[in-house]
């Protein structure tokens, strides 16, 4: 599972390559949340981004391995934080209107639109870092 943040940086990788083979609980968190990392969950990573996406791949061996694939990925599962604790939820966060997505608009000068929208989503990126995420020394 490779995570990405609104700045298209890979901030987090689930996975038998990054965490190993064996089943976990992981939590992803945006800028603005602060708390103790739950007992139950075996590694936080913070995104710089409210939004976040997802590329989630499963590894298939061949047609013979498609149940093996199928039973794995019905073990999946993203949920809420409050949800996995049990706990009532928080408040719903305000609905987010999206403005119509216009494809003439998306391949000209005109994105910087929907750039400008989704930039409330995001905080500054974080100044002790290159876009490797490798820390910078002055």
């Amino acid at each position: 599972m490779q995570w990405i943040d609104l700045f298209t940086q890979n901030f987090a990788y689930i996975g038998v390559r990054s965490t190993g083979f064996d089943a976990g609980t992981y939590m992803i968190a945006g800028p603005n949340w602060k708390g103790n990392k739950p007992s139950r969950i075996k590694q936080v990573f913070k995104a710089e981004t409210e939004i976040v996406g997802t590329l989630t791949r499963t590894a298939l061996q061949g047609p013979d391995d498609v149940p093996n694939v199928k039973a794995l990925q019905a073990q999946y599962k993203l949920q809420p934080l409050s949800a996995f604790l049990k706990q009532p939820a928080p408040p719903a966060a305000p609905a987010i209107d999206f403005p119509p997505y216009d494809k003439a608009k998306a391949r000209t000068h005109d994105f910087i639109g929907y750039l400008n929208f989704l930039l409330q989503f995001a905080e500054p990126p974080h100044r002790a870092r290159s876009r490797s995420g490798s820390v910078l020394r002055k």
